[in-house]
């Protein structure tokens, strides 16, 4: 799989460990540079939860956000979806994303303030592709 399964736009339903609700938001993915890369830009409802962009490749994401905040993310690819690891001593992240079909992406996250030497539940999320948005 490549990140061009990604393509198109995608209403998600976020519940996270800081929240007691779900949060809704909108990620959106393009193509660009000639297929070089993938362009994230999402958004999520809820104030705790900023304004993000990002570039996706083959092997790596570059994210940033409205905080200022830079990570970069190692990503390996499958048939059944991707993951990605930020290895960090003082905040690493990982995260699963699994298809159930064309339009519906499964994400898990967990985060460790250990260098991982233990893992938390951060979040999870259900992506629905946008009726009307498809693949770009």
């Amino acid at each position: 799989m490549s990140p061009d399964r990604l393509l198109g736009t995608w209403d998600v339903t976020m519940d996270h460990h800081a929240v007691d609700e779900p949060v809704a938001g909108r990620q959106v993915y393009t193509s660009i540079l000639d297929g070089a890369y993938v362009h994230l830009d999402w958004t999520y409802e809820h104030d705790e939860f900023p304004d993000a962009v990002a570039l996706l490749a083959e092997t790596r994401m570059h994210y940033f956000d409205v905080r200022g905040l830079t990570r970069v993310f190692e990503v390996e690819w499958d048939d059944a979806g991707y993951t990605m690891v930020k290895a960090d001593p003082e905040f690493a992240q990982r995260f699963t994303a699994r298809f159930e079909g064309p339009d519906v992406l499964v994400t898990t996250g967990e985060y460790s303030e250990d260098g991982g030497a233990t893992w938390s539940y951060d979040f999870t999320t259900t992506a629905r592709r946008s009726a009307g948005h498809p693949v770009s």
